[in-house]
């Protein structure tokens, strides 16, 4: 219950710093409004309680995104609205049965499907026809549904509210006045634990069939996602 409590304080305190930008935005007489569309792969990773960690899972992303610039073209504010793959894997290269049989190894996926709220600032580094950029955001996630094909056990431990930040960079070409193509590099750590089971629940040895005393497991996930975008302008012009 606290997470929940602390989760929903951390999407109040989003809604807030987005609302306080909007203010700022119409302070700074935003020139032009931008909306569009984002996707492209994911890779995501996780790591567990005790430093251990999970192979690379590769999957992919999609979002819509909405923006205001400031009077000088350099500064924008952004919100984005996405469904993002994440999670981690793990890789067996081979095994054998009872028998001495050897098999084929094969990739096994522990995958959250969330949707994401990401709000946050954009900065150009320089103006011109390509217009590299960095971003800073908060985001607020909601696991929709999981998948996973190892440890199901794990899937009723999972928080189906996360937080974390965002960092992107970034280049944006400007195909005319009013559609602008980019491409991006996001990389969104989380600050709050995806699976989280208490030491205090007892398991269940999978090979003896007892119950065995517990301990803490937990996992944190970060994504790193390459994005190819379309940004659509409005243009605001002012007459004295």
């Amino acid at each position: 219950m606290k997470q929940v409590h602390f989760t929903i304080k951390f999407l109040k305190t989003l809604a807030a710093i987005g609302m306080l930008m909007a203010c700022n935005s119409n302070q700074l007489v935003s020139q032009a409004n931008g909306f569009g569309i984002k996707l492209g792969p994911s890779m995501g990773f996780q790591k567990w309680g005790g430093g251990s960690q999970r192979d690379p899972l590769v999957r992919w992303h999609v979002a819509a995104f909405m923006d205001s610039e400031s009077s000088d073209s350099k500064n924008v504010i952004y919100g984005q609205l996405g469904y993002h793959v994440k999670g981690g894997a793990f890789r067996v290269s081979y095994f054998y049965d009872i028998n001495g049989n050897r098999y084929p190894g094969s990739t096994y996926g522990m995958e959250f499907h969330n949707l994401s709220l990401d709000i946050g600032l954009k900065r150009y580094i320089r103006k011109g026809i390509w217009k590299p950029y960095y971003t800073i955001g908060l985001r607020g996630e909601y696991t929709a549904k999981t998948k996973f094909e190892i440890y199901q056990e794990l899937e009723e431990w999972v928080r189906k509210w996360n937080y974390g930040f965002s960092i992107k960079l970034g280049t944006e070409y400007k195909m005319s006045k009013l559609t602008h193509a980019g491409l991006e590099l996001n990389i969104a750590p989380d600050l709050s634990k995806q699976v989280y089971v208490p030491a205090t629940i007892r398991r269940i040895n999978p090979w003896t069939g007892q119950a065995e005393p517990g301990y803490e497991q937990s996992t944190v996930n970060t994504t790193i996602e390459l994005s190819f975008y379309l940004r659509f302008m409005q243009v605001i012009e002012y007459e004295e």
